[in-house]
């Protein structure tokens, strides 16, 4: 497995991350979500040892690898790195670029492998610039499994890629992974990344692990709101606690709605899911201001008197349309306070 324990790492004098700790196992794909600049690709680079470690150590299969004074080079440690951009080498061919980092002598046979492996067969003698850039992606991969490394880094690999690509590319991840019982982490602000691919994930925050667990796990019980934020379509709305009701532009709430416990008189910025509420048709409601498709649900999109929206997910068939009179309901234990930080839940 893959071991970080209590990393601590700054860029001068600007913390990035503060007391990480977890482990991804073998054969399975831990994936490391937060916002922009909570650590996620600093973390990764550190376990590649392309950055020195400050405070704390890496481990590979219970081996140090990185600690303050110790640095395995980034070719001993078997590790592979599989960045967004795929980072190949222009000038050389499909089969260059993945026999690149391997020693002198590898078999044409290896290569040959690795191009069946990752769907590139009859693409060998193309150059970069000839591909798409799915098949870049193969390529960048196949280079990375080429010294077959014990442990597999992705740095939102598949950014840049339209859907249909990166649903390709997430089956054949967890594919090969499972297949060759690789540690895989993967790094990604994606949350249809994290359902599709994660085992495990570690959610970060300002440098710090603020909940770990399965996919589940994160989006039913958000133990902090940048976690409740990743999944979902989440909407703010500003209430009021007053004893056991949740006052809102959308009505009153009872207070067993909330995931997190707040005080019980306090001004509130709610987080809440399409899917955490109900509608009811009802003369008294509120109006629905538009309907909108959403896959195989619909989006009851409804107006509260300030004007405010709030949309809601229903699935079909249903009798609701645009000017229906509605009761938005939320769901027990699906509305999350944004004053749920420093809060922390482990699986």
């Amino acid at each position: 497995m893959l071991r970080f324990d209590s990393i601590h790492f700054a860029y001068e004098r600007t913390p990035v991350l503060r007391d990480v700790s977890f482990a991804a196992p073998a054969g399975a794909i831990t994936c490391v979500v937060g916002p922009s600049g909570c650590g996620k690709s600093t973390l990764l680079r550190l376990a590649a040892g392309l950055l020195l470690v400050q405070q704390g150590e890496i481990h590979v299969d219970d081996q140090p690898v990185s600690a303050p004074g110790l640095n395995v080079p980034p070719e001993q440690r078997s590790v592979g790195l599989v960045f967004q951009e795929g980072a190949l080498f222009p000038h050389l061919t499909v089969e260059q670029n993945i026999g690149f980092g391997l020693r002198d002598g590898a078999s044409g046979t290896q290569i040959a492998e690795l191009i069946g492996l990752t769907d590139l067969a009859g693409l060998e003698k193309r150059h970069p610039h000839e591909l798409s850039g799915g098949q870049r992606q193969r390529v960048a991969l196949a280079r990375a499994l080429a010294p077959k490394p014990r442990v597999l880094l992705f740095d939102e690999p598949y950014a840049n890629l339209d859907q249909a690509l990166r649903r390709q590319l997430r089956d054949a991840t967890r594919q090969l992974v499972t297949e060759l019982d690789m540690v895989a982490v993967f790094v990604t602000h994606d949350s249809d990344d994290v359902t599709a691919l994660a085992d495990i994930v570690i959610a970060l925050d300002e440098g710090r692990v603020v909940q770990q667990g399965s996919p589940r796990d994160l989006f039913d019980h958000p133990a902090h709101a940048s976690v409740a934020r990743l999944f979902g379509q989440t909407q703010r709305i500003r209430a009021r606690k007053s004893g056991d009701t949740i006052e809102t532009a959308f009505g009153d709430w009872p207070a067993d709605c909330l995931a997190i416990a707040a005080p019980a008189d306090c001004e509130l910025e709610l987080l809440v899911r399409p899917d955490g509420m109900t509608v009811e048709a009802h003369p008294e409601g509120l109006p629905v201001a538009e309907l909108r498709v959403s896959g195989a649900d619909d989006l009851v999109c409804v107006q509260a008197p300030d004007e405010s929206v709030i949309r809601v997910r229903i699935g079909r068939p249903h009798e609701i349309s645009s000017g229906t009179r509605v009761l938005v309901r939320p769901m027990h234990e699906r509305v999350f306070p944004e004053n749920i930080a420093n809060k922390t839940h482990s699986q």
